[in-house]
């Protein structure tokens, strides 16, 4: 299919407006105008739902610590809220996590660039729609009318849409609730890097993100002696032998690790090298795929998933990060941070990884470590939250939020505690708990 080619085109499910104003800066302060000949486009496209949430975003690199959010103003068809945040793709991510059931429609005001290109992909892969706007030439500015939007409006891959009555079934559109009903089943010839759904995982298992610049690998071990010698040093530590590890490599300095990244997949183990970038591109990385991996294996019960993360660079974050990895944490997984100090980070050692884990391992969390009585009395308080499907909410806190008057109006993107702007909101340090040596780390074992 050409770019330009016509597609027939129905949707009845709400539509999400990314609108990035550094790209694109906003033609006028009045936004009616604006948010009505989108609204208008949007349905000539085919996307029927009659309401927009709109998010107006700015991305500071310098905003680690902050995050701030705005509510911006309320239409009859449109809520409209403005972010500073560090990065706008994560929200994306938990923004199609928690909301169905069915596929969001995204609509996504903003050049193209390499970390937004590749989320967009991946929600499409698990049958979202995406809808990108074609930039102007260089030097003239985008006019956001009815007429250009829908010149300009392709969906991610090419075609214009435009309305066609569907089948009931059809405009409904996939429901992707009925994804725990799917298997994907496992290919070890095949690299997993997140554009698509990943192999299904069931039970007690262990999910390892490993930065390979701040924690580097053996220099001259092959990929399944990598990956066996961290999952013998996890397994002695009972945490479960059902373990997954993606290393991240700079893939523009390491022209060793890009040798790792080309070609095929050649080796058995479940060790997959992805292509991360400079310092800050790996750490944004890193932390989309640990959501599209929850996503994708949702846990059945609480703490029956191990994530570990290998890396330097999230202790002492605040703001963003913070955050985001306080979410992962509240969803129950057991969230262990291993972080590489001089003394211990020596891939030559005969003692690697154990001692970077028996020395850098520390718990994740915000009022006290988790520890099994914690466990049991967070168990006997209250019952598994469930959604009508039966499965675990993902995003608990945004369920009990959706309630209040203020989420029913549109702002399903929250700041989060720890990411307010005002002194009251400054968010604590992420408390690590340091584990003893020689100690049974994992709380779930096969």
């Amino acid at each position: 299919m050409g770019e330009d080619d016509t597609i027939g085109f129905e949707a009845l499910r709400q539509t999400l407006v990314y609108w990035n104003i550094d790209d694109y800066p906003i033609p006028t302060d009045d936004l009616d105008p604006v948010f009505g000949d989108i609204l208008k486009a949007l349905h000539v496209m085919g996307f029927r739902n009659g309401y927009i949430d709109v998010y107006l975003y700015s991305e500071q690199i310098n905003c680690e610590a902050i995050v701030t959010n705005d509510f911006l103003g309320q239409g009859e068809y449109y809520c409209a809220f403005g972010y500073k945040v560090l990065d706008i793709t994560l929200y994306m991510i938990r923004r199609a996590t928690c909301i169905g059931p069915g596929p969001v429609n995204y609509f996504v005001i903003a050049k193209p660039k390499r970390e937004l290109h590749r989320v967009l992909q991946c929600l499409k892969s698990r049958r979202h729609n995406v809808l990108l706007v074609k930039p102007p030439p260089p030097g003239e500015k985008f006019l956001f009318s009815v007429d250009s939007l829908l010149e300009n409006a392709r969906f991610l891959g090419g075609g214009k849409p435009r309305f066609k009555e569907l089948y009931a079934s059809h405009a409904s559109e996939y429901d992707i609730s009925f994804e725990k009903y799917v298997e994907i089943k496992e290919d070890v010839s095949k690299m997993v890097d997140f554009s698509e759904r990943i192999p299904t995982v069931r039970g007690p298992r262990t999910a390892v993100f490993w930065d390979a610049v701040d924690c580097p690998f053996p220099p001259s071990s092959s990929p399944d002696a990598i990956y066996h010698s961290i999952s013998s040093a996890l397994a002695e530590r009972c945490f479960s032998d059902n373990i997954t590890v993606w290393a991240y490599l700079d893939d523009d300095a390491d022209k060793k690790g890009s040798a790792l990244l080309g070609g095929d997949k050649t080796w058995a183990s479940r060790i997959y090298f992805l292509p991360g970038g400079d310092k800050a591109s790996r750490r944004i990385r890193m932390l989309n795929d640990m959501f599209l991996w929850a996503r994708d294996s949702p846990r059945g019960m609480r703490y029956e998933a191990s994530l570990v993360l290998f890396a330097d660079q999230f202790i002492g974050a605040r703001g963003y990060y913070t955050d985001m990895l306080r979410r992962l944490d509240a969803m129950y997984y057991d969230l262990l941070f291993v972080t590489p100090t001089l003394h211990i980070n020596n891939p030559e050692s005969p003692q690697w990884p154990g001692l970077l884990i028996d020395r850098g391992a520390s718990y994740f969390a915000f009022e006290e470590p988790p520890s099994p009585k914690m466990h049991e009395a967070h168990a006997a308080a209250e019952e598994e939250t469930l959604n009508t499907h039966g499965n675990p909410l993902l995003e608990t806190e945004d369920i009990k939020k959706s309630q209040s008057p203020e989420l029913q109006a549109g702002l399903l993107i929250d700041g989060g505690r720890g990411c307010e702007s005002s002194e009251k909101g400054t968010p604590k340090r992420i408390a690590l708990s340091p584990l003893e040596p020689n100690t049974c780390y994992g709380r779930r074992t096969n």
